[in-house]
């Protein structure tokens, strides 16, 4: 599933926007029973920061989105 990805440079901070396809990974569960599947994204090519130039994004990896925790 092909979707567009915002994601942050963590060079320079500049917000980017690339195409990748949406994959779903198998996670080992203890219990057989059970399976989960976590969301990744697969970049369709590489990836540089418009501002800086730095790669962030290869199409090698998978890219998982995590949630930051709250700073107060």
């Amino acid at each position: 599933m092909m979707k567009i990805l915002r994601m942050k440079c963590p060079f320079c901070g500049c917000w980017n926007k690339f195409p990748v396809d949406k994959v779903f990974v198998e996670q080992h569960v203890s219990d057989p029973k059970i399976k989960a599947f976590i969301p990744m994204y697969k970049p369709l090519e590489f990836i540089r920061c418009k501002k800086c130039g730095e790669i962030i994004a290869n199409p090698n990896e998978l890219i998982r989105i995590m949630k930051s925790s709250a700073k107060a």
